[in-house]
């Protein structure tokens, strides 16, 4: 029956957006990072990310990009891929599946259009890195 299905919560598992240097394009860059603040390991991670919206009045997609790993350890990090800056215009959303402890968690993360302006850059809890969570 549908009351006996448990649907865990995910807790301390966070999407980072970081600005970092990239020593390939000489420039500062963004990347979006997978921080597992857990005392857990998440295993089989599959994180699906796409922005959508509306530019000059035309909608706009990105493609559907995909991006699978094997294991990440409490308290680290992993850089799960570079964002373009022009997508910052387009709401961008990462949706986390993954396993832990032999259970299965899944989260959706937005990141609103036009709004990475309007944020301030902390120092994030992994790597000394600057940037924002979702």
């Amino acid at each position: 029956m549908k009351k006996d299905i448990e649907i865990p919560e995910v807790k301390n598992v966070e999407i980072a957006i970081v600005k970092e240097y990239n020593d390939n394009f000489l420039a500062d860059c963004w990347y979006a990072y997978l921080y597992n603040n857990t005392d857990k390991d998440l295993e089989a991670i599959m994180i699906i990310s796409q922005a959508k919206g509306e530019i000059d009045g035309e909608q706009r997609n990105s493609s559907l990009f995909r991006h699978a790993f094997p294991k990440l350890a409490p308290k680290q990090a992993l850089k799960v891929e570079l964002l373009d800056e022009n997508i910052f215009q387009l709401d961008n959303t990462f949706m986390l599946t993954f396993f832990q402890e032999g259970k299965l968690f899944d989260k959706k993360y937005v990141l609103q259009a036009n709004t990475i302006e309007n944020r301030d850059l902390e120092t994030l809890a992994f790597e000394n890195k600057k940037g924002f969570t979702l």
